[in-house]
């Protein structure tokens, strides 16, 4: 086991990219706000444990015992929102809104980060 492969590491790696590809699909939306017949896509991405030797039902050990943390993440078309005349179904407020939500948790995801780093960090010079 490496100075970085520990739970805490993969999980906030795995919530980055998975942030990072929820800003990538909204900030598409915004730019595709007027393009004729586009359909809003959006993204949910969830946490995944598998069963566990702590009995838990969703958070299983991998194969050399190690319990490991995964994101699922689907992308899906905008079913919900009003389509303009265009065809377009692009909601500005809502997609300003999603944008303002995942940067507050990619904020939050480089925050646990630091802190991590820095743990270490003390960890070695002491």
């Amino acid at each position: 086991m490496g100075l970085f492969d520990n739970s805490i590491q993969s999980y906030s790696e795995q919530a980055l990219d998975a942030a990072w590809y929820k800003q990538q699909v909204i900030s598409n939306n915004i730019a595709n706000s007027s393009t004729p017949d586009y359909k809003a896509k959006t993204v949910e991405f969830g946490l995944i444990l598998k069963e566990a030797k702590c009995k838990c039902k969703y958070h299983t050990p991998d194969e050399d015992g190690e319990s490991r943390v995964s994101f699922s993440v689907s992308t899906t078309y905008e079913t919900n929102t009003n389509q303009l005349l265009n065809g377009n179904n692009v909601d500005m407020e809502k997609e300003a809104l999603d944008l303002a939500d995942v940067q507050y948790q990619y904020s939050a995801l480089m925050d646990q980060m630091n802190n991590n780093y820095a743990m270490i960090r003390t960890a070695i010079t002491k």
